[in-house]
């Protein structure tokens, strides 16, 4: 699927989400909560590492023991089937702990089109870390998607599955608990976010790529403990707007202000680089410095670009390198803070 017959699809089935989503969030809860809009700083202490739940006794799975390249992966678990792409480079060595990224797809995607629009190939092969690409399940519209409630509840229970990938990945591969980091594009980077709140104590990173954060994650979010975040995003983005929608999805700067306060920077420092004649686009640099742990937030705002992971070979923005950007940031931090 081309990026904009994507981004076309994606418009198409929230209007029908829209509609059919009420009767689902009245009878199943919503997911919401009632928490207040305004996150509470942390303690600059930093947090103990992060020691995942036993995989369950039932969970099974086809990849094999330090197996390399790509490989389409499965995991069962309590008669639950689920699908990822896992890229091993070559240049994975298993005698040292290696980091583990997860890149999810957006809505209506799905993992092989994720690899390959927001590719983080190159930064593995030449970094040694473990790449995977989770698959979505189709909603009762038959669309893939991550559930993190609100526009985007569903029946299936996407945080226990990334808790088993997690878990499998560790068991199969030498995986450093310590440096697992999340991106994704468009509901993907909503994911991303959502998994920062609900399993903080797994994720020492998280980038999104045109996402934002919904009501029910912002509102419930349970980060408990400072966690450096990367936000990407376009000046004419449409499908999941700069400035938001009204209950829906919360606007970039509201998201950005509640990882400020979560991670206790401080305000930003705006960079705006000088315009070439001629060109179309070119990047805002927003810096939070000075964060718990010594720690940054970075927001970078693309001047006229829409819904793309910009630098993407299919997007017709090449600048900034948004997988590049995102290993970079990624590569400074483990759980406890910056590398030392």
């Amino acid at each position: 699927m081309t990026p904009i017959n994507y981004c076309l699809e994606l418009i198409k089935m929230q209007l029908k989400k829209i509609l059919f989503l009420s009767l689902i969030i009245t009878s199943c809860g919503g997911g919401g909560g009632s928490s207040t809009e305004n996150p509470q700083g942390n303690s600059a202490a930093p947090a103990p590492a992060p020691v995942p739940s036993s995989p369950p006794t039932a969970i099974t799975s086809n990849l094999n023991a330090q197996a390399k390249g790509t490989i389409n992966g499965k995991i069962s678990y309590n008669d639950i089937d689920r699908e990822f792409i896992l890229y091993v480079p070559s240049s994975y060595d298993s005698s040292a702990k290696q980091a583990l990224v997860f890149n999810f797809h957006g809505y209506g995607s799905n993992a092989d089109e994720q690899m390959n629009y927001g590719d983080l190939r190159s930064q593995a092969d030449a970094n040694g870390f473990i790449l995977v690409h989770p698959d979505a399940l189709d909603d009762i519209g038959g669309t893939s998607y991550w559930n993190m409630g609100g526009w985007a509840i569903s029946v299936h229970d996407d945080l226990k599955f990334i808790e088993n990938l997690i878990n499998l990945l560790m068991d199969k591969y030498s995986v450093n608990s310590e440096r697992i980091y999340s991106t994704g594009m468009s509901n993907g980077g909503f994911f991303s976010f959502h998994l920062a709140c609900n399993l903080n104590a797994s994720f020492a990173a998280v980038a999104s790529v045109t996402g934002s954060m919904s009501y029910d994650t912002f509102n419930d979010c349970n980060a408990r403990k400072p966690t450096p975040v990367l936000q990407i995003h376009g000046s004419i983005d449409t499908v999941v707007p700069y400035n938001g929608i009204e209950s829906i999805m919360k606007p970039v700067s509201e998201v950005m202000e509640y990882w400020k306060l979560n991670n206790g920077c401080d305000d930003f420092i705006l960079s705006i680089p000088g315009i070439t004649p001629g060109t179309t686009s070119w990047t805002e640099t927003y810096l939070f410095e000075n964060c718990l742990n010594e720690t940054q937030n970075i927001h970078l705002y693309v001047q006229g670009a829409g819904h793309i992971w910009p630098g993407s070979i299919y997007a017709r923005i090449n600048s900034p390198n948004s997988s590049q950007i995102i290993w970079d940031f990624f590569s400074k931090y483990d759980i406890n803070g910056v590398i030392q």
